[in-house]
C-alpha cells in the first residue's frame, strides 16, 4: 500500500514538472518581455545634506523605493535586476538583486535606508559612472538594456586642493581616463546613461558629460520634484527601452508552395505586414527564427533564421531556405518568433511576438499533374478556336 502511494506521488511530481515546463516555455514564447539592468548611481556627498536644505539624499532615495520598487508603479518587472552604487570621494557597489520574489528588493531597500546616513566629500562621477558600465557588461549577455541612472547635485570635483600634487595628478589622470572611457562605450555600444541633476549650478557639467557618452546619453530635469518626479523620469525610459510594437492584421503566414523540381536548388518568399508602434518616426531593431514542428517530413534545421526589415510601419519579411531538392513533399509547419535585436541600444515588446507559418514542397505526381491540366486546358482552348474559324471558312451549303 505504502508502495502504490509513493509511486502516485512520484507519478504526479513527475507530470507536474512536465507540465510547468511546456506551458512556461509556451508562455513565455507567446509574449517575450526583454528585461533591464536598472542600475542606480547616487551621490552621498555633504551638499546632499546641507542644513537648512532639502535633504536630497533622503529625497531621491525615498523615491527611488516608492516609487520605482513598488509594483503598483509597473516599471520594474520580474526577471529585471537591480543595482545600486553610492559614491562621493569614493564609489561603493552597495547592492545588486535579480528581482524574482518581493524578497529579492528587500537588500535593495535597505542599503537605500542606510545610504542616508553616508556624508562623503567631494564627486567622483566619471568613477562611479566607469564602475556602474563595468557592472552592467558583467551581466550584458543576460540582459538587453542597461538602464544606468547618475543622481547629483553638484559638479564633478573629483580631487580636493588639500591633497599632495602627485595625489591631485594621479586622480586628475584617472579622470580623464575615465572620460575617455565613457566617451567610447556611449559611442560604440550605446551606453545608456540617464543623467538626473538636482541643482541648477550644476547643469552646464551635466550636459558636456552627456554629449561626451553620445546618443546613450539622456539629461534629466530633476530640480523641480513636484514638476518631474523621479518615477515620471524612469517611466519615460521604460518607455524608451521598452517601445511596443503591435502587428494589428497578425495572421498565419504562408510561405507558398516549393515546385517539386528546382535548378535553383533554393526557395524564396517575401511577406509584408503593417505594424504600429507607440513612438512615432521609429524603426525598430527585429529579428526571425522559424522554429519548425518535429514531425514534418524531412529531417531539416528545427531552427530557420529570417531575414527582417522595418520601415516606421512595416515589417518585411524574407522567407529563404536552401537545398530544396532535399525536401520530402508535403506540409511544413512551425512557428515564427519575433524577437528584439540588439542593433539599437532599445528593446521593444513585440505583439504579438509568435505567428504560425506553414510551406509546402510539391510531390512528383502533384508537379506534374497541374501542368498536364494546364496544358490540356490551353490545348482545348487552341482546340475550340482552330474549329471556330476552319467553321467560318467552310463554303455554305444550299
Amino acid at each position: 500500500m505504502c508502495e502504490k502511494r509513493y509511486s502516485l506521488k512520484v507519478l504526479v511530481y513527475i507530470v507536474s514538472i512536465v507540465l510547468i515546463t511546456f506551458f512556461g516555455k509556451e508562455a513565455w514564447s507567446n509574449n517575450y518581455l526583454p528585461n533591464v539592468h536598472w542600475v542606480f548611481v547616487v551621490d552621498t556627498s555633504g551638499s546632499m545634506k546641507k542644513k537648512g536644505q532639502m535633504d536630497l539624499l533622503k529625497e531621491i532615495t525615498n523615491r527611488i523605493t516608492k516609487e520605482f520598487i513598488d509594483r503598483k508603479e509597473k516599471i520594474i518587472r520580474i526577471g529585471d535586476r537591480v543595482t545600486l552604487f553610492s559614491f562621493d570621494q569614493d564609489v561603493r557597489l552597495e547592492a545588486t538583486s535579480l528581482y524574482q520574489t518581493e524578497d529579492d528588493l528587500v537588500v535593495i531597500k535597505n542599503k537605500l535606508k542606510k545610504m542616508n546616513e553616508r556624508r562623503g566629500s567631494l564627486t567622483f562621477i566619471s568613477e562611479a559612472v566607469v564602475q556602474a558600465v563595468a557592472i552592467t557588461n558583467k551581466y550584458s549577455k543576460f540582459f538587453h538594456t542597461n538602464a544606468l541612472y547618475v543622481f547629483t547635485d553638484g559638479k564633478s570635483e573629483p580631487y580636493s586642493l588639500k591633497w599632495s600634487k602627485d595625489k591631485i595628478k594621479a586622480r586628475k589622470k584617472r579622470d580623464l581616463e575615465n572620460f575617455n572611457k565613457i566617451s567610447l562605450s556611449g559611442k560604440a555600444h550605446g551606453l545608456n546613461v540617464w543623467l538626473g541633476v538636482l541643482k541648477w549650478e550644476a547643469f552646464e557639467d551635466a550636459k558636456k558629460l552627456v554629449e561626451n557618452m553620445g546618443r546613450g546619453g539622456h539629461f534629466v530635469d530633476l530640480t523641480d520634484f513636484n514638476r518631474l518626479s523621479v518615477a515620471k523620469a524612469l517611466r519615460d525610459f521604460s518607455e524608451t527601452v521598452r517601445v511596443n510594437v503591435q502587428i494589428p492584421k497578425a495572421r498565419d503566414l504562408d510561405f507558398g508552395t516549393i515546385p517539386y523540381s528546382n535548378s535553383d536548388f533554393s526557395y524564396s518568399k517575401n511577406i509584408t505586414l503593417a505594424m504600429q508602434t507607440e513612438k512615432g518616426n521609429t524603426r525598430p531593431a527585429i529579428r526571425g527564427l522559424i522554429k519548425l514542428d518535429p514531425e514534418n517530413p524531412s529531417e531539416i534545421n528545427r531552427e530557420l533564421p529570417l531575414q527582417v526589415k522595418t520601415t516606421e510601419d512595416k515589417i518585411f519579411l524574407n522567407f529563404n531556405i536552401a537545398d530544396v531538392d532535399k525536401l520530402k513533399p508535403g506540409t511544413y509547419t512551425g512557428k515564427l518568433n519575433l524577437l528584439p535585436s540588439q542593433k539599437h541600444f532599445g528593446t521593444l515588446v513585440i505583439e504579438p511576438s509568435q505567428l504560425n507559418v506553414e510551406f509546402k514542397k510539391s510531390g512528383f505526381v502533384g508537379f506534374y499533374i497541374w501542368k498536364a491540366l494546364l496544358a490540356g486546358v490551353v490545348g482545348l482552348f487552341l482546340l475550340f478556336y482552330v474549329t471556330n474559324k476552319v467553321k467560318r471558312r467552310m463554303p455554305i451549303k444550299v
